[in-house]
């Protein structure tokens, strides 16, 4: 029996389908080859706005529609391997299906053959896409023969190696990529600790981004973070006069949000004391200084140093300020 959805004319079939979610569509190219043939020629928006390829070791895709009246749609594929293949369970918001067994094919193909498909449909830039290093370098091999960088808004890399990120990362796009995070093992392949991730800094994605998480990387100098709303890794040591550069940049950066540095090295706080003046409130451990914004009534600039070796710097509501805490006027602070 012809589908009826066959019957209709094209214009009518693409309108219905801009509507259909990515396991609409899927569901849709099963239907018949007609109609299979019809969305891959046509290539329906698969309305993705989140994305996870692999899961520490495991062979999975993640999908979520970008369409909350759909309930979050959501889609998890998982592929083991079995004596002869391999099998392909899937599980949406609205149930499991029957599992499904692939002969001469393993996980890690059977998921990269599934992801091109859904290449086919991805015009709307993401919001998130999350690569776990199980899936790397297989995607590396599918992205060299792809003609377009792909969009999205955050990129999640995890444990991939200093190697596999700065290979990853030209398939995307840099004007559309703020936020970035990257977690990574205390140690990379060679068995040597990670330490400063020089290249890095010297990408458009460095420059373009505008907030930025890394694990077990450091950054070399302050000035490297100077453009970005956010921050948060590590850095081997730092100048009295490093943290007074922050302070001052980030009074004045009107976007800024708040960074946070683990410093291997241990500051003498009687020299941050005499560059910021007093500690407007202290708890064990813990120093504070809230500064002044100029021609901001409403918030300020709050300077935190736990252990002597980990940095806060944050813009807070005054209403955020504790009781009895000083707040340092701007021009006394160096401003």
């Amino acid at each position: 029996m012809t589908s009826p959805l066959l019957l209709l004319p094209g214009v009518t079939m693409d309108h219905i389908l801009y509507f259909c979610d990515y396991l609409e569509i899927a569901r849709l190219r099963n239907v018949c080859h007609s109609l299979r043939n019809h969305i891959d020629l046509f290539k329906p928006d698969a309305h993705v706005k989140e994305v996870r390829l692999g899961n520490w070791e495991n062979a999975e895709i993640c999908f979520e529609s970008e369409n909350e009246s759909k309930n979050n749609s959501r889609i998890w594929i998982g592929y083991k391997e079995t004596d002869d293949g391999c099998t392909v369970a899937c599980k949406t918001h609205m149930g499991s299906t029957p599992l499904k067994t692939i002969s001469g094919l393993d996980p890690m193909d059977a998921l990269m053959q599934d992801f091109k498909i859904y290449l086919r449909h991805l015009k709307t830039p993401l919001t998130k896409l999350k690569l776990d290093e199980v899936c790397c370098d297989p995607l590396l091999q599918i992205m060299r023969s792809q003609t377009f960088k792909l969009k999205t808004n955050k990129l999640q890399l995890s444990e991939l190696s200093t190697a596999q990120i700065l290979a990853m990362l030209p398939f995307f796009d840099a004007k559309c990529l703020k936020n970035l995070k990257i977690f990574t093992d205390v140690n990379d392949v060679t068995g040597e600790p990670l330490g400063v991730f020089h290249e890095l800094f010297e990408t458009e994605y460095w420059r373009n981004a505008e907030k930025i998480r890394l694990s077990n990387f450091y950054i070399s100098d302050v000035r490297q973070i100077f453009h970005l709303k956010k921050f948060e890794g590590c850095m081997s040591t730092a100048a009295i006069d490093d943290l007074v550069l922050l302070k001052n940049t980030f009074i004045r950066l009107t976007g800024f949000e708040w960074i946070h540095i683990n410093f291997d090295v241990d500051f003498d706080v009687s020299s941050i004391n005499e560059a910021f003046g007093a500690p407007s409130f202290d708890i064990e451990f813990t120093n504070s200084w809230f500064f002044r914004i100029h021609n901001d009534t409403n918030s300020v600039l709050w300077v935190e140093l736990t252990d002597n070796k980990v940095l806060v710097i944050e813009r807070v509501d005054r209403s955020d300020i504790p009781p009895g805490a000083v707040v340092i006027n701007y021009k006394a602070s160096g401003y």
